[in-house]
C-alpha cells in the first residue's frame, strides 16, 4: 500500500531508483504492533526518503497509519536544525509542490523551517515540528495534544561523532526528552540511521 502511495505520488514522472525489498522490511516494521522502531541501515539506502519524507506525507494524506491509528502531530529530530530539518523542510515542500495527487489530496499545506502543517480534503490537519538533536526537544504540544510520533534520523554527522560531548547530548535528547515530549499513552517512535561506531547511540 506505501509502495502504491508513492508510485500516485510521483505519477507519470516516475522514480529514480527501483523500490528494493529492503524498503518493504523497513515499512513492515511500522505495522507489525511495536512502537520502537530502529532501522539501522547503510548509507545510500533511502532512510530519510522512505522513513521520513514518504512517511509524513502518507500521514498527511491518510490522517493515520495503519495497526496505530490517527494521527495529529509528530516531531522530526535531526543532527541539526541547518541541515536535517532544513533539508527535509524542502524535500516535502517540493515533493508537495510537485505533484497532482499531493495537490488533490493535500490541498493545503504551510512549511516554515521547523514547522510543517497539512490539511487534507477530509479536513484533517497534521503538523510535524523539526528539531536538532543537539539543542533537545522542548513544549512540543499543539491542536491541545502531545505528538503520538517521533521520527530521528541521522542523528549523528560526521562530526559530531568525534565528540562525545556531542553524543551525551544526542543521548540526552533520545533517552530522556524525546519519550517525554510524547503522548503518554498512545506513541511510536521511529529511528533510522547509520551509526559511525560503538558510541553511536544507535548501537544501544
Amino acid at each position: 500500500e506505501f509502495v502504491t502511495f508513492i508510485k500516485l505520488v510521483n505519477g507519470g514522472q516516475g522514480e529514480e531508483n527501483k523500490t528494493p525489498v529492503v524498503h518493504y522490511k523497513m515499512l513492515d516494521t511500522i505495522t507489525r504492533g511495536g512502537n520502537r522502531i530502529i532501522n539501522l541501515c547503510h548509507r545510500g539506502i533511502a532512510k530519510t526518503t522512505v522513513m521520513g519524507e514518504y512517511l509524513f506525507l502518507y500521514i498527511a494524506t491518510y490522517g493515520e497509519l495503519p495497526g496505530f491509528g490517527k494521527v495529529d502531530l509528530a516531531i522530526y529530530v535531526s543532527d541539526s536544525i541547518e541541515n536535517g530539518v532544513k533539508n527535509m523542510r524542502k524535500n516535502l515542500e517540493y515533493r508537495r509542490d510537485n505533484s497532482d495527487f499531493l495537490k488533490k489530496y493535500i490541498p493545503s499545506a504551510h512549511f516554515t523551517d521547523i514547522r510543517w502543517e497539512f490539511k487534507n480534503d477530509a479536513g484533517h490537519t497534521f503538523i510535524v515540528k523539526g528539531y536538532g538533536a543537539k539543542t533537545g526537544v522542548r513544549g512540543v504540544k499543539e491542536l491541545g495534544k502531545r505528538p503520538q510520533l517521533a521520527v530521528l534520523d541521522d542523528l549523528i554527522s560526521d562530526e559530531d561523532a568525534r565528540s562525545a560531548t556531542v553524543i551525551e547530548k544526542v543521548e540526552e535528547t533520545v533517552y530522556k526528552a524525546v519519550d517525554y515530549a510524547l503522548h503518554p499513552t498512545k506513541n511510536m517512535i521511529v529511528w533510522s540511521g547509520t551509526p559511525f561506531n560503538a558510541k553511536d547511540p544507535l548501537y544501544k
